[in-house]
């Protein structure tokens, strides 16, 4: 069973000074709610994990390139590594991986294990510019494999070709983990694969679309082939290779099916309708959400939302949220961040985060428990008082 711990930021974007999303569970809570004021930094976080998982996943293809993005308002820091890094648990045992790198080159990495005796982090591997500690090699990570791997190659990954035990340990965690964001390179949403190859999946969405009021009574998904006059279309000509490859893939059509009434509200038949052009935005968005958190509850995932309850109606949103309440899964877990202040009427103090931006301009990561907040206070009110932080400061108009 794995669950993330904790996910550790710095020299990112907005972020200088190093922060930490602190996800542990002792309260039992299976939700993690950030909230801040636009360009606070919410989304960067997002950002910052999806880069982390993605260099895991492709730092050995040679297309890649580290992503490097540091804090650019604090002299020097254009010069000095980004790092992240994350903690987590796989059936008790804690583990911790870290990354620093600059644009050409990876810094420092480092893999460290709990102890099975004791409650100390063992070292797996620690590599640096000057190579890999000495004993690496008794875990699958030695000079060998050092001198294999490019300097923008993360050894994490490069021990994955070798089938290495711990690399496929990390790999393992990325595969219990989905990001949804409205910066997500991929063209299509990750949901529509998932509900196309997953008929259990599509079972349980419906049955939600029924518990929330929709009108949707199936989905339907029909493979139709790719025609060569389709390229014609492009601005730019695509290589023989991708184009044999679309069309071998063929494309598909995805549709919702609604009932067809009659005057005395009867129903006499159904309709197809095309999801992406007849549908609105504020089903397109539940959608994008409800899938993968079903998805997510059912196989004990983590999932991070970015900009959660947009184009979707607080009461759905609370429906959303309410599913993680009877979770059968305990590392079902769900990170979220949002401007939608009606959700903290339903969350508890230690299960709400603020991220906002100091006088220079540098996100900084504040649970709420740590401004002594107390169960039973006004959530929304007083935030939006900006009693805790966290919110824009509008300043007023002159009448002059």
């Amino acid at each position: 069973m794995f669950r993330l711990m904790s996910f550790t930021i710095g020299n990112y974007r907005s972020f200088c000074a190093p922060q930490m999303l602190d996800l542990t569970r002792d309260d039992g809570r299976s939700v993690t709610a950030v909230f801040g004021p636009n360009a606070g930094g919410k989304s960067n976080i997002a950002k910052a994990l999806s880069a982390l998982v993605n260099a895991i996943r492709r730092s050995a293809d040679p297309s890649f390139r580290l992503p490097y993005e540091p804090f650019l308002l604090r002299a020097g820091m254009d010069q000095q590594p980004t790092t992240l890094g994350i903690a987590f648990s796989v059936d008790g045992r804690l583990y911790q991986y870290s990354v620093s790198f600059v644009a050409d080159r990876v810094t420092h990495e480092m893999l460290l294990e709990q102890s099975s005796k004791a409650n100390r982090m063992n070292k797996i591997f620690e590599r640096t510019e000057d190579g890999v500690n000495p004993y690496a090699k008794q875990y699958g990570f030695g000079k060998r494999l050092v001198g294999r791997t490019r300097p923008d190659t993360l050894l994490i990954t490069k021990g994955r070709e070798d089938n290495n035990p711990y690399s496929n340990i990390v790999f393992g965690l990325l595969d219990h983990m989905t990001i949804i964001a409205p910066s997500s390179d991929s063209a299509i949403p990750v949901f529509v694969d998932m509900l196309k190859n997953n008929a259990d999946l599509r079972a349980k969405t419906l049955e939600l679309l029924k518990r929330c009021d929709f009108s949707i009574r199936d989905i339907k998904f029909t493979d139709v082939p790719i025609s060569k006059d389709f390229f014609a279309k492009f601005p730019i000509q695509l290589p023989p290779d991708m184009k044999k490859a679309m069309i071998e893939k063929g494309s598909t059509t995805f549709t919702t099916v609604h009932a067809i009434r009659d005057d005395d509200q009867t129903i006499v038949g159904s309709r197809d309708l095309d999801f992406w052009s007849q549908e609105s935005m504020g089903t397109q968005k539940f959608f994008e959400v409800a899938v993968p958190i079903i998805d997510a509850i059912e196989n004990g995932k983590t999932i991070f939302i970015d900009e959660f309850g947009t184009y979707i109606h607080p009461t759905l949103v609370h429906a959303i949220i309410s599913l993680f309440d009877g979770a059968e899964s305990e590392s079902a877990y769900m990170i979220l961040t949002t401007h939608n202040t009606s959700m903290l009427h339903e969350l508890t103090r230690h299960q709400i985060v603020l991220v906002e931006k100091n006088h220079a301009e540098e996100s900084r990561i504040t649970p709420l428990i740590k401004l002594g907040v107390r169960d039973g206070e006004a959530f929304e009110r007083r935030y939006l008082a900006g009693l805790y932080g966290g919110i824009p400061i509008i300043e007023g108009g002159s009448d002059a």
